[in-house]
Formats: structure tokens, sequence, C-alpha cells
């Protein structure tokens, strides 16, 4: 799913969204990723723009994956694995 060249800012972003999901949520990677929500905010929908996928289920009834984002998170883990 992931293909091709990834540049410094898209590596950045996957960091990101890989912190958010074992995190669970925005609040908890917050604290872990020692940025504002806001800015994680702003990654994600810039990853997701990138990609041209709906990555996750946020808001008030909390966080969820949906199946894109569960497989750009298991290419994700492979990717920054090697």
């Amino acid at each position: 799913m992931l293909k091709g060249q990834l540049s410094d800012s898209s590596l950045r972003l996957l960091r990101i969204y890989k912190t958010v999901v074992d995190c669970g949520g925005f609040a908890a990677a917050e604290a872990e990723l020692n940025i504002s929500r806001s800015a994680i905010s702003l990654a994600m929908s810039d990853l997701e723009q990138r990609l041209g996928l709906r990555l996750c289920q946020r808001g008030r009834t909390g966080f969820a994956l949906t199946d894109e984002g569960a497989k750009v998170y298991d290419s994700t883990l492979q990717l920054l694995g090697s």
C-alpha cells in the first residue's frame, strides 16, 4: 500500500499516525508525541489527504480505524520496522 520513495515529511506523518493508533487516540498520543492535539489533527488530515483515504473515525464517539486505516497501519509497521 505504501510504495515508492517517501519524503521525510511523509515519514513524520506515518510516525505520528503509528503513535496515534498505538495510543488509541489523539489525547493519549498528545503526551507521547509532546505535540498539541491540533497539530496531531492537522498531521492526520495531511496524511489522509496525501493518501486519498479516510484512516480513522474520530470525535465524540471515540477513535476507531477504518479498514483502509488498518491496512495503512500494517504497512507502516512493516516500513518503520525495516
